[in-house]
């Protein structure tokens, strides 16, 4: 889609170590994010709030802007209620801590039926893991780990946001 071929470029850039990766995403300023934004905020089913960690507060703040709902950063802020939470990160790596969150998320009395990435690292299992939660995993990029370091997914990608 013509909203992530910067964002593509951008990564395609960062591939040649975990480190420059990482220190790319973390260049990135608003402005940069809201195409990705824009991508989440059109694509995605409905959501009542959304809970942006860390590396992905400007791409949360943005998509709750767009979609009218309130930013939280933890579980704990939203508070007792109810409603469906949507979780993003700017990169999807092992689902543990995600794991970790949903049982919190839930425990608050709310849903988690959606974590969105800007990129999920797919050799790192958190698509299996949230899965077997009943989770589902959107990602703008998928990005795999291989001998020859990182590449753009080529198995089985996940096409939902082309």
């Amino acid at each position: 889609m013509a909203m992530s071929v910067h964002f593509r470029a951008t990564v395609a850039q960062a591939l040649i170590s975990e480190q420059m990766l990482e220190t790319e995403l973390g260049r990135m300023d608003a402005q940069d994010w809201q195409p990705i934004a824009d991508l989440f905020a059109a694509k995605l089913p409905e959501f009542d709030a959304v809970i942006g960690l860390p590396d992905a507060d400007l791409l949360a703040l943005a998509v709750a802007k767009a979609r009218g709902v309130p930013l939280y950063h933890s579980a704990s802020s939203l508070g007792q209620g109810g409603g469906e939470v949507l979780v993003m990160t700017a990169q999807l790596q092992g689902g543990q801590p995600l794991q970790t969150l949903a049982e919190q998320i839930q425990r608050a009395g709310w849903t988690l039926p959606l974590v969105a990435a800007a990129i999920e690292r797919t050799n790192k299992g958190a698509r299996t893991l949230l899965g077997e939660m009943g989770i589902t995993v959107r990602a703008v990029l998928q990005v795999a780990d291989t001998p020859a370091g990182l590449v753009f997914e080529r198995r089985t990608p996940d096409r939902w946001a082309s």
